[in-house]
């Protein structure tokens, strides 16, 4: 995969998985390029949030559309509660390296998704 290819993955792996939830108002930040290592690779970062939904959005809905979409797309699927019992979907493999979601992420939500 090129490296345009993997920034172009990366972005449509997590636009695609916001588009499954009911949410509005997603804003991007990024994509940006970091280098890694000895410089030989680099890493593209894009972060994906929205705001906060109302009180009774239930996040735990949101963790698993966001868990089995992106187990179909042949990742590996971690789910995590965060200490107020929120959860954090983590993937790795696929179409990208890793991705996280965050369902409850202050001002953001369903969530923050990064890759």
């Amino acid at each position: 995969m090129t490296p345009h290819e993997a920034r172009d993955a990366l972005v449509s792996t997590i636009e695609n998985s916001a588009a499954l939830l009911n949410v509005t108002g997603w804003k991007p930040d990024g994509p940006g390029v970091q280098r890694c290592g000895d410089g030989s690779r680099a890493n593209y970062t894009y972060v994906y949030g929205a705001p906060q939904p109302g009180s009774d959005h239930d996040h735990h809905v949101d963790a698993k559309k966001i868990a089995d979409y992106r187990t179909s797309l042949g990742m590996t699927v971690k789910t995590v509660m965060d200490p107020e019992g929120d959860p954090i979907v983590y993937g790795t493999g696929g179409p990208v390296e890793g991705l996280r979601f965050v369902a409850a992420a202050p001002g953001h939500s369903p969530g923050s998704m990064t890759g």
